[in-house]
């Protein structure tokens, strides 16, 4: 999940863009990775969980909450 997100973040970089918000699914594994985070990963993890998670009634604000 993180590989296929940094390069989807990458990619967008390239055109000027931000990245699009984590779905339902990613944050479904967002959530598992940050059960047990690796030890290097752990800013990242909750850099994603705080800032790139739409608010609202989206699925994925859902799975967060």
């Amino acid at each position: 999940m993180l590989e296929a997100y940094r390069q989807h973040a990458e990619e967008r970089a390239q055109l000027g863009i931000p990245p699009l918000p984590l779905n339902a699914q990613q944050t479904s594994e967002l959530c598992e990775l940050l059960k047990n985070p690796p030890e290097e990963e752990k800013e990242f993890l909750m850099t994603l969980l705080r800032d790139r998670i739409p608010p609202g009634v989206d699925e994925a604000a859902y799975v967060k909450a």
